[in-house]
């Protein structure tokens, strides 16, 4: 069944982000880097309360309260695109100036 909910690009949501083997999934908190075209499926970047070593392009979450986040996160370079209706919650939204970071994170990683 096709979601009726509409997510803006920016919008922090929780759903089960799938590992970079598909073999599994894992709930997490993601954010919907969709263009503006509406869309059954979501393109969305994985959130981490994780930092380790930053890779090019991720970074913290400045206002991360502000975005619905429990803790500090970060941006981590890991993109998935999923159905709308795997999305269990939405839970916020970036503020303009952590946005601003991701549309430069994108750019990094596919060399935009």
């Amino acid at each position: 069944m096709p979601s009726t909910t509409s997510y803006n690009r920016g919008a922090v949501v929780l759903l089960p982000f799938p590992f970079s083997g598909q073999s599994a999934a894992k709930l997490r908190p993601a954010v919907v880097a969709n263009p503006l075209h509406p869309s059954e499926d979501l393109i969305v970047v994985a959130l981490s309360s994780v930092a380790g070593v930053l890779l090019p392009g991720e970074c913290q979450i400045q206002f991360w309260r502000e975005a619905g986040l429990l803790r500090p996160s970060f941006v981590k370079r890991a993109l998935a695109s999923v159905s709308a209706s795997l999305v269990r919650r939405s839970l916020g939204h970036l503020h303009s100036t952590d946005l601003a970071k991701l549309e430069v994170a994108l750019r990094t990683w596919l060399a935009l």
